[in-house]
C-alpha cells in the first residue's frame, strides 16, 4: 500500500508540474494582440474639409480617427512623419521620432484621439500634430503613447490597395483629393535613368532631397516630380531603366506635387542596372 501511495503522490506532482509548465508556455507567451475600445466618430476626409485651407486649428473637442499606417520612415525617403489612412483620405501625421517605423510598422491599425492635437496645411500639406504657437509641430514619443491607440498587430493585409491614377489624374486632382493616400501611377519612365538616385551636391542645395522626372509613356508631356532623400537606404544607387510602376504617397509643397516612395521596392517592373553603368557625363546637372 505504501509504494501505490507513492506512486500516487508522484503522479500528482507531476501532474502540477506540468500544468505549471502549461501555463508558462501557454497564453502568456503569446500576448493577446492589441486592443481599443475607442472608436471614430469622423473620417479623415471630414476632418480635412472642416479644416480646409487653415494653417493652424486647435482640437479641443473628442474627435477620433482610425486609419491604417500606409508609410512610415522604413527606407529614410520619408523623415519623422507616418502617413494614416482611412476608407475616405490619408493624412500626414508629424513625429518627432527616428525609426518610427518599428513603432508604427506599415499595416498597423490606429485610432487617434484627436483632442489637445492640432490640424494644420504646411504648404498645402495636411497634417495632425502637436498644438504650438498658433503652429502645428511634431509630436514627441510620449505624446504618441497617449493619443496613438493600436487595434491588433500590424498586418500588410491591412494595408488598402493603392489607388491606381495615372500621371494626368495626378496633376489635376491629386491635390484636391488624393494627398497623403497611398497611389499608384503606371506606364512611366525616369528621365534620369541610369544615373545615381541622389546627387549628394545637389541635394545640399535643395533640403538634403531631389526630385526626379518621371514621365507617362503614354503620353510624354504628362510628368511628376518624384521626391527623393539624400538618406534613403537607395539613394546612392542607380535610377532604373525602362518602363515600370510606381507607388507611394502623395504631397504637396507650395503648390508643387510631390511623389514620394517608402522604399525601392515601391519602383516596380522596371530594369535596374549595375552601379557601374553610370555615365557621369549624361548625369551632370540632370537635377
Amino acid at each position: 500500500m505504501k509504494k501505490i501511495g507513492n506512486f500516487f503522490w508522484t503522479a500528482g506532482i507531476l501532474a502540477a508540474l506540468a500544468l505549471a509548465s502549461a501555463s508558462c508556455t501557454g497564453e502568456r507567451d503569446t500576448p493577446l494582440p492589441p486592443e481599443t475600445s475607442l472608436r471614430a466618430n469622423i473620417t479623415i476626409e471630414e476632418l480635412i474639409d472642416r479644416h480646409r485651407g487653415q494653417s493652424f486649428a486647435a482640437i479641443d473637442t473628442a474627435l477620433y480617427i482610425e486609419g491604417v499606417v500606409t508609410a512610415n520612415d522604413i527606407s529614410g525617403n520619408i523623415y519623422k512623419k507616418i502617413f494614416v489612412q482611412d476608407s475616405t483620405a490619408g493624412i500626414d501625421i508629424e513625429i518627432e521620432m527616428t525609426n518610427n517605423h518599428q513603432k508604427y510598422p506599415i499595416g498597423q491599425r490606429l485610432v487617434i484621439d484627436l483632442k489637445g492635437l492640432a490640424y494644420g496645411e504646411y504648404n498645402g500639406q495636411p497634417q495632425i500634430g502637436a498644438q504650438g504657437e498658433n503652429v502645428t509641430e511634431r509630436l514627441y514619443e510620449p505624446e504618441c503613447d497617449d493619443h496613438f491607440h493600436r487595434q491588433g498587430y500590424a498586418s500588410v493585409c491591412n494595408v488598402p490597395e493603392p489607388v491606381n491614377l495615372t500621371v494626368n489624374m495626378v496633376n489635376f486632382i491629386g491635390e484636391r483629393d488624393y494627398l497623403g493616400m497611398f497611389i499608384r501611377i503606371d506606364s512611366v519612365r525616369f528621365d534620369s535613368a541610369g544615373c545615381v538616385f541622389v546627387d549628394q551636391e545637389a541635394a545640399a542645395l535643395t533640403g538634403n532631397a531631389v526630385n526626379l522626372l518621371v514621365r507617362d509613356v503614354r503620353n510624354p508631356a504628362n510628368t511628376l516630380d518624384v521626391r527623393i532623400s539624400s538618406y534613403a537606404l537607395f539613394a546612392t544607387e542607380l535610377i532604373p531603366y525602362g518602363v515600370g510602376s510606381i507607388q507611394g504617397v502623395l504631397g504637396v509643397y507650395r503648390g508643387e506635387l510631390q511623389f514620394f516612395p517608402r522604399m525601392q521596392d515601391d519602383l516596380i517592373g522596371f530594369w535596374r542596372p549595375p552601379l557601374e553603368e553610370a555615365d557621369e557625363n549624361v548625369c551632370e546637372g540632370r537635377q
